[in-house]
């Protein structure tokens, strides 16, 4: 069983030690939900411009220190780590955020050099596209109403010879029902990728590994990425999907709070 959390990032208030420790008893939770014991659980990163959080991870296993009980070592790939603790392996995919000009964001699973903001969003997928990584467009509270749902919608309509996907989002409150856009990608073979998406807030430092999907097979832990990318991009169905929406109170809490760090950041 591979369980995939598609919407990771990793913030500068986090412990990392505490951030696996709590991927691993979500990820385990979910497992235990589906009465297996034999998974690997998979964190795609999606860092904004600027970030980096790929290659501070990459220095502790160049360096062979732990986080921890933790050890982070390099495998085939340059877009992939494997982070292990009591032979308990965590899978960690490079991957970035861009922020397109009409505010969209695009989420770049397995690219790892950071890329330029606020270009239109098919020249962003197409960059995604060509560098070999997976594109997701996220939910996000309010991106995906008004011109910005109309644009999304002409995205999800037309014939497309490249992978997309569409990303639930953890963040979203309960009371709001799943956004039809969804179920518009599915009849049209774009199949929903959801994550976490943890917030910058250190409570958020138990959400990863918390929502996303489940996928019934095995993973080569030699080349993590490109088998994942191969059973996300060959699917004709939906994966089964994860994960408790957030509750109204937080969620209204954490937009507050997100708008007084967006005010602090200008």
């Amino acid at each position: 069983m591979i369980i995939i959390d598609a919407h990771i990032h990793i913030h500068d208030c986090y412990n990392l030690e505490q951030f696996f420790n709590s991927a691993e008893t979500n990820f385990k939770k979910q497992a235990d939900k589906l009465k297996t014991n034999s998974f690997v659980g998979v964190l795609c990163l999606t860092e904004i411009s600027g970030v980096n959080v790929f290659d501070k991870l990459s220095n502790f296993a160049k360096e062979k220190k732990k986080i921890g009980n933790w050890l982070i070592s390099f495998t085939q790939e340059e877009n992939s780590l494997s982070v292990t603790k009591d032979n308990f392996a965590i899978f960690v995919i490079a991957g970035r955020q861009i922020v397109t000009k009409k505010k969209l964001e695009v989420l770049a699973i397995g690219l790892k050099e950071d890329y330029k903001d606020g270009k239109p969003i098919e020249e962003v997928i197409q960059h995604v596209v060509k560098s070999g990584a997976i594109p997701i467009i996220p939910w996000g509270f309010g991106k995906w109403f008004s011109q910005r749902k109309e644009i999304l919608r002409k995205i999800v309509l037309q014939k497309k010879s490249y992978p997309i996907f569409l990303g639930d989002n953890g963040n979203r409150p309960w009371v709001f029902k799943k956004p039809k856009i969804i179920t518009l990608g599915f009849e049209n073979l774009i199949l929903n990728l959801p994550g976490s998406d943890p917030l910058p807030f250190k409570r958020e430092n138990k959400k990863p590994g918390s929502f996303g999907l489940y996928i019934d097979d095995v993973i080569n832990q030699d080349k993590p990425f490109d088998n994942i990318y191969k059973i996300l991009t060959s699917s004709k169905k939906q994966f089964k999907t994860y994960g408790k929406l957030e509750s109204l109170f937080y969620f209204l809490k954490n937009q507050i709070a997100m708008q007084i760090v967006k005010r602090n950041r200008n």
